[in-house]
């Protein structure tokens, strides 16, 4: 559904996107993570048609958005950082303009109104001057107009911001059930949100991809707790963070698979009680990326 092939962007002497590849198909949610400055955000104006690249291309849906930009964004949703709306107007009347801007009109406008309304709850607040409504409330207008023609791309940038607890609950929902339909490429830095909703994440720093990660692979983990007497054994086998325990028993990491430290406490004459998988999280890998990369930046402008 969207396909982003090599895209450079310079602003003057800076790189802001480096030869960015990416890829996200129909019932698909893809994360787009990194810090600040990374180039996240200019990554998606550009993919949106808001920026134009100084390379590569974009197709949404198989159009170009560069070459045939109608046909492109009528199958984009956009909801940007921030979620800018006019102020002076009332939730009904934006929604209403942006459906007759995607061409809906008669019931089929009023139906999808009303539809996404319930669904993003906004329908008590429809009356409601835009600039009165609490940060949460305006991002949620947002995403019903661009929800609003059933598009096939939605993309959203930091979208979860002054959500309360519940509502990102509600969201998160809400977004799974778009995805039955659409592919999703979703910016933010809230990683166990990330972790908890999407299918794979793409992490990108210094305006380059450094990493994908897939959700639906399942990882063996290398890396166990283990607790092995007595510690003669585990210095033997080069076990980390050793921690002594009682009666000459230790805990520490193992990092080889499940199946083989038995085998291997036993040939060096220990005995083993405890073995437990050591999972890293989405937060812990994202950090060792980041990290590495910057490092490596480092000793480049050295």
């Amino acid at each position: 559904m969207l396909k982003v092939q090599q895209i450079s962007l310079t602003f003057g002497e800076n790189l802001a996107v480096d030869r960015l590849d990416l890829s996200v198909g129909k019932g698909q949610i893809c994360g787009l993570l990194g810090p600040n400055g990374a180039g996240k955000t200019t990554s998606i104006r550009v993919i949106c048609g808001v920026l134009v690249p100084s390379s590569g291309s974009v197709e949404i849906d198989g159009a170009n958005i560069a070459t045939d930009p109608i046909l492109a964004k009528q199958s984009l949703g956009y909801v940007p950082e921030g979620a800018p709306l006019p102020l002076e107007l009332l939730p009904r009347e934006y929604l209403s303009s942006v459906a007759s801007i995607y061409g809906l009109t008669g019931n089929s406008k009023e139906q999808s109104i009303a539809t996404w309304s319930e669904r993003c709850e906004i329908s008590d607040v429809l009356h409601k001057p835009i600039g009165t409504l609490s940060r949460g409330y305006r991002q949620r207008v947002a995403l019903a107009a661009a929800l609003l023609h059933h598009p096939k791309l939605l993309v959203l940038d930091e979208p979860s911001t002054g959500l309360d607890p519940v509502q990102r609950a509600t969201f998160h929902a809400l977004l799974r059930d778009v995805a039955e339909q659409a592919a999703i490429l979703y910016s933010s830095h809230h990683l166990a949100e990330v972790e908890a909703t999407c299918d794979e994440v793409v992490v990108i720093n210094n305006g380059k991809l450094i990493a994908t990660h897939s959700f639906a692979e399942t990882e063996k983990p290398t890396s166990h707790t283990v607790e092995i007497s007595p510690k003669a054994v585990a210095d033997s086998i080069g076990a980390k963070n050793i921690t002594p325990l009682e009666n000459g028993w230790v805990r520490c990491i193992v990092n080889q698979a499940g199946e083989d430290i038995v085998e291997l406490i036993q040939q060096h004459g220990g005995k083993v009680r405890v073995i437990q998988p050591v999972r890293e999280t989405l937060e812990s890998k994202y950090l060792d990326l980041i990290q590495g990369t910057n490092d490596i930046d480092l000793k480049v402008q050295e």
